[in-house]
């Protein structure tokens, strides 16, 4: 079972579901010009019905993520239960959690940091899969001639990111 809500950002709409063990997803909506919203949502078999620690995990990530957007958090402590993913991409959605708040770290520089210094475009095709956006942050990450590259938000919203947190 998992529970699911919306949240608005500045950004655009936050998809975010929990389990009981924390944090499943969060991911922005890209649904082109559809627009998203709780109802929506539900009518697309996304439940709302959940656990009470389900809800609590999405009601505190909503809280934090607000705080962050105001400026007022730079680091997350939330519950994630990342189940997904290979033990590579595990590893590489760690190492991306240790990029602090307003700085940035090359594909090549993660790859090391696994103890995988080839691996750089694994490393991309890893945290392209990244189910967690903003908490575990994929956007910090940039290419080696110091170019921002791709983000599975859009791009832009990777700028504004870390415009955000380079405040």
């Amino acid at each position: 079972m998992s529970y699911t809500k919306i949240m608005k950002s500045p950004l655009g709409p936050l998809v975010i579901s929990a389990s009981e063990k924390g944090i499943t997803c969060l991911d922005f909506f890209v649904g082109g010009d559809t627009e998203l919203t709780q109802d929506s949502a539900e009518a697309n078999c996304w439940k709302n019905s959940g656990t009470a620690t389900e809800k609590y995990h999405v009601d505190r990530a909503i809280s934090q993520l607000e705080e962050y957007f105001s400026g007022k958090r730079t680091e997350f402590d939330l519950d994630l239960d990342i189940t997904t993913g290979t033990d590579f991409q595990q590893k590489v959605w760690q190492a991306l959690t240790t990029i602090p708040y307003g700085e940035t770290a090359t594909y090549k520089e993660i790859a090391e940091r696994i103890g995988n210094p080839k691996a750089c475009r694994a490393v991309g095709g890893a945290n392209n899969k990244n189910p967690i956006a903003i908490v575990v942050p994929c956007h910090r990450v940039i290419g080696s001639n110091g170019k921002l590259i791709g983000y599975a938000g859009g791009l832009s919203k990777k700028v504004a990111l870390l415009e955000r947190e380079q405040r």
